[in-house]
């Protein structure tokens, strides 16, 4: 894995005042939604009111590496270990995973806890998937069969998740790694944090039950300014 360029500005984008007081790396399972997610986030930061002593940089895979969550846990601690830049005191480190019962197993997902708490990393699980995320910008699901949501299961290729979201909100189209975060995300921002709200945030209970903390972490971001100084 490799840290990348942080969202939002060039590396060698000089900062008006001083350099970012507080960093959030973000790791994440392949190249996949979470990434997209927070990068329209971060480039929306006028419209969203978000610090310009924010900053969130990606951690992202090299081309071959495995995707696992605990594979993406210690890949990270490696290279942040290595990173000249990274404030334990200041910055935070997010490791952020689906809830996959059928490859991401029971006794993986506690190790992943333990290794999180172990790392000081904190740990953002979606459960079943980061759609559930999505799905929150519109929903609070109360119209749907919500163990069907947990479940997920595919119909084709894609998941009940991702159907429900292209069909219902999308107007029959959505992609994984392009999403129109301007277009699609950006007006509901805050809807969806308060929408997780209703379901399970602690790590304990979103091992089983429905639920993102995803929500938690983009409110700390939006909410950032007034604890920098």
């Amino acid at each position: 894995m490799r840290i990348d360029q942080p969202y939002g500005r060039r590396f060698d984008e000089e900062l008006s005042d001083t350099e970012p007081k507080r960093k959030y790396y973000i790791a994440c399972e392949g190249k996949k939604t979470e990434y997209q997610y927070f990068k329209g986030l971060l480039e929306a930061r006028n419209e969203l009111g978000i610090s310009s002593l924010i900053e969130v940089i990606p951690i992202k895979h090299t081309q071959g590496t495995n995707s696992h969550p605990l594979t993406i846990i210690k890949e990270t601690h490696e290279v942040i270990g290595n990173c000249e830049v990274f404030s334990p005191d200041l910055d935070t480190v997010c490791i952020l995973v689906d809830r996959d019962a059928k490859s991401f197993l029971s006794h993986q997902f506690d190790k992943a806890v333990t290794l999180c708490q172990l790392y000081n990393f904190r740990f953002v699980v979606s459960n079943p998937c980061m759609e559930i995320w999505l799905l929150f910008h519109f929903t609070d699901l109360t119209a749907y069969d919500k163990q069907a949501i947990l479940e997920n299961t595919k119909t084709g290729d894609r998941t009940m998740t991702e159907i429900v979201l292209k069909n219902d909100f999308l107007h029959g189209s959505y992609n994984k790694t392009r999403i129109h975060f301007t277009r699609d995300f950006l007006p509901h921002v805050w809807t969806a944090i308060k929408n997780a709200r209703k379901y399970s945030l602690a790590i304990d209970e979103l091992k089983n039950s429905l639920g993102t903390n995803i929500g938690l972490l983009v409110e700390e971001i939006l909410s950032q300014e007034w604890r920098l100084y």
